[in-house]
């Protein structure tokens, strides 16, 4: 009798245990496919607080970029260079990589193997189909915050990777693809940190 109440118990737990699993891979999915709604519809994603409308102002004078700026406004440039279904060439690639290194300021820079992998995926991406400007700029916000990872909480980077998997899946991008690419920004934050 107790036999019997011990395998009834365990089997229990063990299909509570499978159902738990697969709540949580629901809700990853559901997660995001949220994010990727929330990108086509324009919506900052949670990690950059939204600011506040200000009243219109003369604006100040211009002052001179940073050198992040400066690296993020050249990957720009190099990334929306690329057309779609073109072949992009080896130099290309090595000047996205140079331009990731180059937005990075901390005391740690991500290395020329995990750059160059990023710099692979990313034209082959904008190859395949360019990213929309607003959806360029979201981008390159979130590598900026990546690559520069001094006062980002984990769960805002957390954040972060899911909207650069987001605006990709968006994008028509298949969601391996876009994994991939996550995975490799991983990276470069693992070694920026």
């Amino acid at each position: 009798m107790r036999t019997t109440f011990a395998l009834l118990g365990t089997a229990t737990l063990l299909a509570s245990g499978a159902l738990a699993q697969s709540d949580v891979i629901i809700k990853k999915r559901a997660q995001e496919i949220r994010d990727q709604n929330n990108v086509r519809q324009g919506v900052a994603p949670p990690s950059q607080p939204r600011q506040p409308a200000r009243p219109a102002t003369t604006p100040p004078p211009a002052a001179s970029p940073t050198p992040v700026q400066q690296g993020i406004a050249r990957l720009r440039t190099d990334l929306m260079a690329i057309k779609a279904n073109s072949t992009v060439t080896a130099s290309q690639k090595q000047q996205i990589a140079n331009d990731l290194v180059a937005a990075a300021r901390g005391e740690r820079k991500p290395s020329a193997a995990t750059t160059a992998n990023l710099a692979e995926s990313l034209a082959a991406a904008f190859a395949a189909k360019p990213l929309a400007e607003k959806d360029c700029s979201r981008l390159l916000s979130d590598l900026a915050a990546v690559l520069n990872p001094a006062n980002i909480q984990p769960s805002q980077m957390q954040a972060i990777y899911a909207d650069i998997q987001a605006i990709f899946q968006a994008n028509g991008m298949a969601r391996k693809d876009a994994v991939k690419i996550v995975d490799q920004v991983k990276a470069i934050g693992a070694e920026t940190k």
